[in-house]
């Protein structure tokens, strides 16, 4: 059965005895009843009482609701006209009285009378009331074509038809052709089920009550394409669309008047705003509309409506508001004399809406028709139309998604030093319109408020204020708290504070959503990212706003809850550019998942029905898959469910193809009966694997899941063991869930996919909690990769060793080479830019792919697609020794100049520890060369893995497989990392922190470094950090050895000492000299030694300064000088730095971290000049091995030597 698109979809509220809330009292109601042979007098008695309760809801009477009903089987009866009866108890007992005349299925012979008859105003058809025919039949037509036509001209009339299909014998291709579109199709598998749709149905046919615009008074008038591009399917989708959006306005000439003008080679008027007062009239004169074809003058479309449409000949209104809509596949014509004619209307006070749809509309084009990039909207097809219904509607009549419901909102305001005191106002301005939108209350929306730096402040809670003028008012006052930019600390605070109920937070039905502003990357991005994982499994939903050229879209995206949360805006006044657009994804119902993962899935629920469990808790497990299923689009194309019970025995409650709507399988769940008896937990095993036969719906192209929950061991552990496994040799994926203390954790480990797929809660009230992990155990849902524009266009090799051993199995292998292809795709592939090599190994080592054997990126994505998977033994230590020798050859592509990546990717141990890790270490060794590992799994050795990456950071491991891509943008980022080749580096900053800075500037330098230890591998054996600052004198913070973790040290950076007074330069770098650089202090002699001094000025003694600037370069230090403003001395600050490359100047301090990526390629450059690149030649002694196809017995000087599978 298909849902209602979002003309209802966007109902809320239950079904009730009386007229839905905003129901259009003048309703004109025919139903069309099917009584031929196939329903049977019972049945028929079923249908008629369907629609006693259905009547029973309205007001019935002249001015109110009509109804009228016909029958059809052979001949067409007409029961009663529309104006028979005026009361609702005459017109129940005439439903009663109906009789039942079997015979064959003309359907067509009802719509015809329905159109020709019914509505006439002899037989009480009123010009003000809305038309509906409803249509139940249980089975396919006598004559479809004649059905067909008749339907069409049933449609032209401006009659909304909804069609019921009941059974398994309905063609649903025609219930579509019989209805007004495919959102006003119901099916249901039997007439008992009836009741199960009334209240979508009672929706439908109510309009009004998902009506947005009902407020609104304006003159909208739609252009749209009718061009030879559009084929006629997809002229009729986007006459669909507008009707759609004609719904949901009252329309009149006191109220909304619309108005179609169309175009091709010519203009077509196709009615003036003032031909139809009514929307019944105006939506048949839509059905009317012909496709004509030709080519696209838009210009002659806008033209033709600057000059005549809002005159008052035809209809316009002066003082209401007027739109233009224009919707189109392609470019004009003529682009000019479009432009041209879309300022005209601009000029003319007119607000245009561009649409453009599919790839051939031109952006630039839609952005000079449209009143401004906001008015400007894309989608890819003429399907995707619906999703702008929102859009479209807040646009045209200010419609508030949010109004009428709850919704508890917490905005989270970052507060850091690179803000500013003004721009932190834009911010306050920005909630504070944003709060104006709404209706703020206990039974409405509430707000809160919180900001972050390098701690988080709570300003106000979600029920601190219960009117929209406090709330207002209170938002002006929040203070301004400069610090860093600790996101991760904020996103906690909202976790644990600020979605409580003791601070307002309301009951789970309430949506929570947290809004985060923020102008820069967090402090701690990986912090940042577990710290929104953790939101997101609690329901908040999160939506992000960057704001500035500082942000990390990548980082936004982890933050929010999925990519449509997130946005951008240039800089802070930009903000209000957003107030709409947020406000929508605020406050819209999150419409269900249409797959599972990437593809559609059949998933069965096995459910433990014993008597261990009793009545109340197995309604709990009932709940909890009910609950499950919410989050999914169910019908034949996307997700489909089925249902076992076992305890003494298996029983299959519904299979695939049984039910094909929600509310269909919320019934049946409702009838499921309590069993009770003792655990027979393979019974329900077996009875699930029928359940994935195709006569049953189970789908080739789908994945297969099965759900067991259970909260006891089995009768028979072997026997239900052995029937878990017959289901994944089936290929289905099999997640186990424990209830309680008396389950046995061996056997969920046998019923499982892998232990990844076990998981248990300690009772079945807690059940609920694990729904979202439940839910990407089964969907693998995967976020999907985002990175920042600087990284992917660098200059590296990058080799992928890949595990192709037994133990990973060739499906999984697929899945490790989606992974590789989705990291590919974030590079530009090319001698100039990334190249990627890849080869596998088992029992051998076998190059796949050289470096620079692809040159073009899709040559090289194919390339991987068709990797083969060998099976074999897991001989790590060969592909080490490979990529070591072998594959960064310059006979292979490898590059002097290029950073040089391994990653390499197993699901278990080696088969030599000893070897592999003697291998890692010379791997290692080598210039340029870093080393990223990825454990899949717990069969990996994370030590092992630790040993073989280039340090912890450079170290990943995942649960299995099917989360992979969950790594895909952290391990780019690892990769892109311009010094994240460096194996040791001591960097010392020296920060000026004299009086003409001020505290805020000074906090700038502070972040400044922070970006820098952010982005670096940390500790002992990699890069090491000491910070002092100085003004009249030299305060220091930390030395070198002093903190080997990264967050240690972040946090240290925010308590270094603002100084004050002069600015004695010259001190710090003989502070330096004399004591940061010692060894005693951390210092070490095999490692690159960088100072970076960062000043706003000149210093408090000129020639000290470059005496100990001399005296620092001597020992051998790179030293960076950084100045900033316009007080600095360049040449103070040549004479300061190693040399004029390690020089830069930033214009402000809001503008130092524009420079941080030429900072850190300097300080790359200045460990590069001392590394040569060249293969290793070293000999490893004794590691031969007849086991594979890579022999190494003595010391060789060529790669040529090796016996490499190619």
């Amino acid at each position: 059965m298909r849902f209602l698109l979002p003309l209802v979809a966007l109902v809320v509220g239950a079904w009730s005895q009386q007229v839905p809330k905003g129901c259009k009292t003048k309703l004109d109601v025919v139903f069309l009843l099917d009584a031929s042979y196939s329903e049977g007098s019972t049945n028929f008695k079923k249908q008629l009482q369907f629609v006693e309760n259905f009547v029973s809801q309205f007001n019935v009477g002249p001015d109110a609701a009509q109804f009228s009903v016909v029958t059809f089987a052979t001949s067409v009866h007409n029961e009663f006209y529309l104006n028979a009866y005026s009361s609702s108890s005459a017109l129940v007992s005439a439903i009663q009285k109906i009789p039942y005349r079997p015979g064959a299925t003309y359907t067509d012979k009802a719509l015809s009378f329905a159109e020709g008859t019914s509505f006439q105003p002899q037989h009480g058809g009123r010009a003000d009331a809305e038309k509906i025919v409803i249509v139940m039949t249980d089975g396919q037509s006598s004559s479809h074509a004649n059905t067909l036509r008749q339907a069409q001209a049933l449609h032209a009339s401006g009659v909304e038809v909804i069609a019921v299909g009941i059974g398994n014998s309905v063609s649903n291709s025609e219930l579509e052709a019989i209805a007004s579109d495919t959102s006003h199709v119901f099916q249901v598998q039997d007439f008992d089920l009836l009741s199960t749709i009334q209240n979508q149905l009672t929706n439908a046919a109510c309009q009004q009550a998902a009506l947005h615009c009902q407020s609104a008074v304006a003159d909208i008038v739609f252009a749209i394409d009718s061009s030879s591009s559009i084929s006629y399917t997809d002229f009729s989708k986007q006459m669909l669309f507008i009707k759609n959006l004609v719904r949901q306005y009252n329309v009149g000439s006191n109220e909304t008047q619309f108005s179609v003008v169309s175009f091709d080679s010519r203009v077509h008027p196709e009615f003036s705003l003032n031909k139809y007062p009514s929307k019944t009239q105006v939506l048949g004169a839509l059905s009317s509309i012909q496709h004509h074809l030709g080519s696209t003058h838009t210009e002659d479309a806008l033209n033709y409506i600057a000059n005549n449409s809002f005159t008052a000949a035809n209809g316009g209104r002066s003082g209401v508001d007027k739109w233009v809509i224009v919707l189109t596949d392609g470019q004009s014509t003529d682009p000019t004399e479009t432009v041209a004619a879309a300022d005209r209307l601009h000029k003319m006070g007119i607000e245009v809406i561009s649409i453009g749809i599919g790839s051939s509309a031109d952006q630039a084009e839609l952005e000079a028709i449209a009143t401004d990039p906001q008015h400007v909207y894309r989608v890819d097809d003429y399907d995707a139309l619906h999703s702008l219904m929102m859009n479209i509607e807040s646009t045209t009549c200010g419609y508030n998604a949010c109004h009428g419901n709850k919704a508890d909102i917490m905005f989270l305001l970052d507060s850091s030093a690179s803000e500013g005191a003004s721009n932190f106002q834009h911010q306050l301005e920005f909630v504070q319109n944003f709060t104006d939108k709404f209706d703020i209350g206990p039974d409405a929306v509430q707000i809160g408020l919180a900001t972050f730096s390098t701690k988080p402040h709570g300003h106000f809670w979600l029920d601190t204020y219960q009117n929209k003028s406090d709330l207002i008012n209170a938002t002006g006052y929040v203070p301004y708290i400069p610090g860093s930019t600790f996101t991760d600390l904020g996103l906690q605070f909202a976790l644990n504070e600020s979605f409580t109920t003791s601070h307002g937070a309301r009951d789970p039905s309430v949506p929570k959503i947290l809004v985060v502003l923020t102008d820069g990357q967090s402090t701690d991005s990986m912090a940042t990212a577990l710290m929104a994982d953790q939101l997101h499994r609690a329901g908040i939903k999160v939506v992000t706003i960057g704001i500035g050229q500082n942000v990390r879209k990548s980082e936004l995206t982890v933050i929010a809850t999925d990519r449509n949360h997130v946005f951008t805006a240039d800089d802070f006044k930009s903000l209000a550019t957003l107030q709409k657009d947020l406000q929508m994804e605020t406050c819209r119902n999150e419409k269900p998942n249409t797959e599972c993962g990437e593809k559609p899935a059949d998933i069965v629920f096995v459910l433990d029905a014993s008597g261990s469990e009793g009545v109340e808790n197995f309604k709990k497990e009932l709940n909890f898959t009910a609950e499950f299923m919410k989050g999914f689009q169910i019908g034949r194309q996307h997700v489909q469910f089925g249902l076992v019970t076992f305890s003494s025995y298996g029983r299959s409650e519904f299979y695939f193809n049984t039910y094909h709507d929600l509310q269909s399988i919320l019934h049946k769940l409702d009838t499921i009966h309590y069993t009770g008896g003792s655990t027979h937990t393979e019974s329900g095993l077996s009875s699930a694997k029928f359940q994935f036969y195709s006569h049953h719906g189970a789908r080739p192209n789908a994945q297969k899941i099965a759900i067991v929950l259970t909260d006891g061991q089995s009768y028979s552990t072997s026997r239900t063991i052995q029937k878990a496994n017959e289901l994944k040799d089936m290929g289905i994926k099999v997640i186990s869930l424990g209830i309680g203390s008396s389950v046995s954790q061996a056997e969920l480990m046998g019923i499982a996919t892998d232990p990844q797929h076990v998981f248990n809660v300690t009772n079945f009230d807690t059940l609920n909690s694990i729904q979202y992990e439940i839910k990407t155990a089964a969907c693998a849902i995967p976020n999907p990769p985002v990175i920042d524009p600087e990284c992917g266009g660098g200059l590296s090799d990058i080799v992928f060793l890949l595990d192709s051993s037994g133990s990973e199995t060739k499906l999984n292998f697929q899945k490790m080479l989606n992974f590789v292809q989705d990291f590919t795709r974030q590079f530009d592939i090319g001698p100039k830019n990334a190249q990627i090599g890849v080869a596998t190994f088992s029992s051998d080592v076998h190059e796949r792919i050289k470096l620079d054997q692809y040159s073009d990126k899709t040559a090289l994505l194919a390339a991987i697609s068709g990797i083969p998977y060998d099976a074999g033994a897991t001989y790590t230590d060969e592909a080490l020794q490979y990529a070591r020798t072998y594959a960064f050859q310059s006979s292979h592509g490898g590059r002097p100049n290029a950073s040089r990546i391994v990653i390499v990717m197993t699901d278990g141990q080696s088969m030599n520890a000893a070897n592999t890790l003697q291998e890692a270490t010379a791997l290692k060794s080598q210039p340029n060369m870093k080393v990223i590992a990825i454990g899949i799994g717990s069969g990996v050795n994370t030590k092992e893995l630790n040993n073989i990456a280039s340090d912890p950071q450079h170290m990943f491991t995942v649960a299995n497989f099917d989360v992979l891509n969950k790594l895909n943008s952290e391990l780019t980022f690892t990769s892109c990392q311009t010094c994240g080749f460096i194996q040791t580096a001591d960097i010392v900053f020296a920060l000026d922190s004299s009086g003409s800075e001020g505290q805020i500037n000074f906090q700038k330098q502070l972040d400044f470094v922070q970006t820098f230890v952010r982005d670096l591998p940390v500790g002992p054996n990699n890069v090491q950090f000491s910070v002092l600052s100085f003004g009249t004198s030299v305060q220091n913070n930390f030395y070198l050895n002093q903190y080997s973790d990264k967050r240690p040290i972040l946090d240290a950076i925010q308590n270094t000492d603002n100084v004050g007074g002069s600015t004695a330069t010259g001190d710090a770098l003989q502070f330096i000299r004399e004591h940061s650089i010692l060894p005693a202090n951390g210092a070490r002699s095999n490692s690159s030694l960088f100072v970076v001094v960062l000043t706003d000025g000149m210093s408090s003694d000129h020639a000290a300064t470059l005496t100990q600037a001399n005296l620092l370069k001597a020992t051998g230090a790179t030293v960076v000088a950084i100045g900033i403003g316009s007080s600095v001395d360049k040449t103070e600050l040549n004479a300061i730095a190693s040399d004029t490359n390690h020089v830069f100047t930033a214009q402000n301090f809001d503008s130092l971290q524009t420079i941080k990526e030429d900072v850190k390629k300097a300080a790359c450059e200045g460990v590069n000049t001392t590394m040569i690149v060249t293969p290793s030649t070293t000999p490893i002694p004794d590691t031969t091995t007849t086991d594979g196809e890579i022999y190494v017995t003595d010391a060789v000087s060529t790669t040529q030597d090796f016996g490499v599978i190619g």
